[in-house]
């Protein structure tokens, strides 16, 4: 969980990082930043709210890669009404 938190506050646009480096990452970041401009001090409040300490972005975009190229490429995850594996968020 603590895991998941800290992908959370440190790249909220983990989902859109696709090939999960550091360049596609700051470009996702600058959207969000746009958008919402307190996002760091927002973020390290949380953070210290939760007594977490966040890795660097590099950091947690290593381990984002690891955990769903990785580790998930040994598991399909079936929808069991219909029998339909789910699409990978993230593609190797």
């Amino acid at each position: 969980m603590t895991t998941l938190l800290r992908l959370l506050l440190v790249a909220p646009w983990w989902r859109g990082c696709q090939a999960s480096t550091e360049k596609e990452s700051r470009e996702l970041a600058a959207g969000y930043l746009e958008d919402m401009p307190d996002l760091v001090a927002r973020r390290e409040r949380a953070a210290a709210a939760l007594g977490l300490d966040l890795p660097d972005q590099a950091d947690v975009l290593v381990r984002l890669r690891e955990v769903t190229v990785g580790v998930g490429e040994n598991f399909v995850l079936i929808f069991t009404p219909e029998g339909h594996p789910y699409e990978p968020l993230i593609r190797n």
